[in-house]
């Protein structure tokens, strides 16, 4: 059986946010803490380079909707 997701609402979009920029911020605190070298774990580039990619396109759309 699968399970329904609630539908989108702000108050979802903000908690997803939220999620997302907390997930973010421990990742790069992990990385400035240097108890993760990348050089050791090459496959840690192969998911973040498209991650940043996808994050920076996607800041790019959410910031053009805004507007000024």
């Amino acid at each position: 059986m699968t399970e329904e997701k609630p539908k989108w609402t702000v108050e979802r979009v903000h908690e997803e946010i939220s999620v997302a920029r907390t997930k973010l911020f421990v990742v790069a605190k992990y990385l400035e803490t240097g108890n993760l070298k990348l050089s050791e774990s090459p496959e840690w580039a192969l998911v973040i380079r498209p991650l940043l990619k996808d994050l920076i396109t996607n800041a790019n759309k959410i910031q053009g909707f805004l507007g000024d």
